[in-house]
C-alpha cells in the first residue's frame, strides 16, 4: 500500500482536534452573531425561515443546546464536530484523486489556515456552509465520475441544506453548470436528466422558506422595507469593496494567497483541462466573483467566503504536496505557508491579546477574542466589560431602579444579554426603518409592556439625547450619569425609562406571538 500510515495519522489528528475544540469552545463568550442565531432557535422563535438567512444554523444550535443547555458549549459543540467531519471528507476526496500523503497535508493545511481555524471556532453560517461544501465537493466529484443516482442525490441534499443556510449558496450549483459548460468533453451532459433532476430536487428545500414568506407575519414588514432588500440597491463604495478583499487575504494568510496566485499562474490551461482542477475552480469561482462584486455595494457576506475558498484549499494542498516530493523550492514554500498560517491562527486564538489602552497611551492585556461582526468586518473586540459581566451589572441596575424591561439599540447586544441574563428573558431592540432584522417579526416592547412599566435602555453610542421612540412611549427618560461598571467605557449609555404610556406604535410591528419565557425577568 503506498504512503502507509497517513490514514491513521489523519484519524489521530482530527480526533485530537475534536477534543481540543470541545474544550476551547467553553473558554470564551458567545459573539453577538452567535447569540443572535441562538435566539432565533430559542423557545418558540424556532421557525422554518427567517428574514436575513435560512433556518439551518438556528436548528443546529437548537439541537446543540438540547444536549448541553444554553451554554457556550451547547451552542458550539456541533461546530467542532463539523470541523473534524469536514477534515475526514477532504482526506478521502484528496486520497481518491491523488494519494494519502497529499490528502494528509491538505487536511493539515485546512486546519491551520486562519480563515478556518478562526471561523470554525464559532457556530455561524460560515461553519455550516464549510461542512456542507465539503460534502458537496465529495458528492459532485463522485457523481461526475460515476453518474450514479445516489451521488447526485447526496450532492442535491447537501446543496439544498446550504440554501437553508443562505440563499447565495445557490452559486454552488451555478459553478457545477459552469464546469460542464467550459469542458468540451462534458458539455453534452448539460442535457442529461440526472443533472437537472438533482437541481430540481435541490430547489425543493426552498419550500419551507417560500411557505414562511407567504405568511401574514411577513406582509407588513415586507411592504414597508422590501425595496431595501433588493441586491445592489446600496451606494457604491471602493473603500468597502477593497476592505472586503483585504479581509479575505488576511483571513487566508498572505503567504497562502501568494501561493494560490502562483499556483494558478503555473497551472495555466491545466486548470481547465484537468477535470479535477476544473471542478474545484468552477465550484468556487461564481460565488467568489459575486460576493466580491457585491461588497462594493455594502452587500458582500463574509460568512459565505470560507466555504467558497474550500475547493481552492483542496487544490493548493493536493497539488503542492505532490509537487513538494520532487521540487525543493515547492517544499520550502509549502513549509513557509504552514508556519506563517499556524502562527497567525494561534496568535488570534490566544485568549490574552494586547490592545491599545482606551484611557491613554500604552498597551494593556485584556481577555478578549478576535471575531466577526454582523457585516463580516474583522475586528478585535476591545470591550472592557464582557457580555456576562454586562448582564450581571444590568441585573443589578434593573433591581435598583425597578425596571421591568430591557431595551437596546443593536441586535447583537440584545441577543447576548438574552443569553447571559438569568432565565433568558427577552431583550427588546429599537426598530430602525432602514434595517430589517428578525426582531421586526417579534413583538416590540411597545406591544408587550403594560401601563406604568419601566425599562432600561442600553446604547453603545455617544448620543446625548434619547431616541424619539422612547420619549414618546415613556413619561420620563433620564440618563444614568455613572453606571456602576468597572473600567466603564464612556461610549456606553444607560437610560432609565419610567412609566410606559404607549403612545407610539412601530411601523414594523407584527402579529407574532411572544415566546413563553419572554416575561421571565430576574427577581
Amino acid at each position: 500500500m503506498p504512503n502507509p500510515g497517513y490514514r491513521k495519522r489523519t484519524i489521530l489528528l482530527l480526533v485530537a482536534l475534536l477534543l481540543v475544540r470541545f474544550w476551547f469552545a467553553q473558554t470564551f463568550e458567545l459573539s453577538g452573531q452567535e447569540a443572535y442565531l441562538w435566539l432565533q432557535g430559542h423557545g418558540t422563535n424556532l421557525s422554518p425561515a427567517y428574514w436575513e438567512q435560512g433556518p439551518f444554523v438556528p436548528w443546529l444550535i437548537r439541537v446543540g443546546t438540547a444536549f448541553f443547555g444554553d451554554t457556550e458549549l451547547g451552542v458550539r459543540w456541533l461546530a467542532a464536530v463539523i470541523c473534524c467531519a469536514s477534515g475526514f471528507v477532504l482526506f478521502y476526496l484528496a486520497r481518491h484523486w491523488f494519494n494519502a500523503r497529499s490528502a494528509f497535508w491538505t487536511v493539515v493545511l485546512f486546519i491551520i489556515i486562519p480563515m478556518y481555524a478562526w471561523k470554525l471556532s464559532f457556530m455561524t453560517e460560515a461553519t455550516a456552509s464549510v461542512g456542507l461544501m465539503a460534502l458537496t465537493l465529495f458528492a459532485f466529484c463522485r457523481a461526475v465520475e460515476e453518474d450514479r443516482v445516489w451521488w447526485w442525490l447526496l450532492g442535491g441534499t447537501a446543496s439544498g441544506l446550504a440554501l437553508l443556510v443562505a440563499l447565495p449558496n445557490a452559486w454552488w450549483l451555478a459553478g457545477l453548470l459552469l464546469y460542464f459548460a467550459v469542458t468540451p468533453d462534458r458539455r453534452p451532459r448539460l442535457m442529461e436528466a440526472l443533472l437537472w433532476s438533482m437541481i430540481l430536487f435541490t430547489g425543493l428545500f426552498l419550500l419551507p422558506i417560500i411557505w414562511w414568506w407567504r405568511g401574514e407575519q411577513v406582509a407588513d414588514v415586507a411592504h414597508t422595507h422590501m425595496l431595501n432588500a433588493w441586491p445592489l440597491t446600496h451606494n457604491f463604495s471602493l473603500n468597502q469593496g477593497f476592505h472586503f478583499i483585504w479581509t479575505e487575504i488576511f483571513y487566508l494568510s498572505v503567504p497562502f494567497f501568494i501561493l494560490l496566485v502562483v499556483l494558478f499562474w503555473r497551472l495555466g490551461r491545466q486548470l481547465w483541462e484537468d477535470p479535477r482542477y476544473g471542478l474545484l475552480v468552477c465550484l468556487a469561482l461564481p460565488g467568489l466573483v459575486w460576493q466580491n462584486f457585491t461588497a462594493f455595494f455594502h452587500e458582500g457576506r463574509f460568512e459565505l467566503i470560507p466555504a467558497l475558498f474550500l475547493p481552492l484549499v483542496l487544490l493548493v494542498g493536493c497539488y503542492t504536496a505532490r509537487l513538494s516530493r520532487i521540487d525543493r523550492v515547492a517544499r520550502w514554500a509549502f513549509a513557509g505557508v504552514f508556519v506563517f498560517a499556524a502562527l497567525q491562527s494561534l496568535v488570534a486564538l490566544n485568549p490574552f491579546y494586547l490592545v491599545h489602552r482606551t484611557d491613554g497611551p500604552g498597551l494593556q492585556v485584556l481577555r478578549t477574542r478576535s471575531g466577526e461582526n454582523m457585516t463580516g468586518r474583522f475586528y478585535a473586540d476591545k470591550r472592557q466589560i464582557s457580555w456576562r459581566n454586562l448582564a450581571d451589572h444590568v441585573v443589578q441596575i434593573q433591581r435598583d431602579v425597578g425596571a421591568t424591561l430591557i431595551i437596546t439599540d443593536s441586535t447583537s447586544m440584545a441577543s447576548a444579554l438574552s443569553f447571559y441574563l438569568p432565565r433568558n428573558p427577552f431583550v427588546y431592540v429599537l426598530g430602525k426603518p432602514e434595517v430589517i432584522t428578525q426582531f421586526d417579526f417579534w413583538p416590540g416592547y411597545d406591544q408587550s409592556a403594560s401601563p406604568n412599566d419601566s425599562a432600561l435602555f442600553i446604547s453603545h453610542t455617544n448620543d446625548d439625547q434619547p431616541p424619539a421612540d422612547l420619549v414618546k412611549n415613556f413619561a420620563s427618560v433620564k440618563i444614568l450619569d455613572d453606571p456602576p461598571f468597572p473600567d466603564f467605557d464612556k461610549s456606553w449609555s444607560i437610560w432609565n425609562c419610567q412609566q410606559f404610556i404607549g403612545q407610539g406604535q412601530d411601523a414594523g410591528a407584527t402579529q407574532a406571538k411572544p415566546m413563553p419565557d419572554s416575561e421571565a425577568l430576574p427577581k
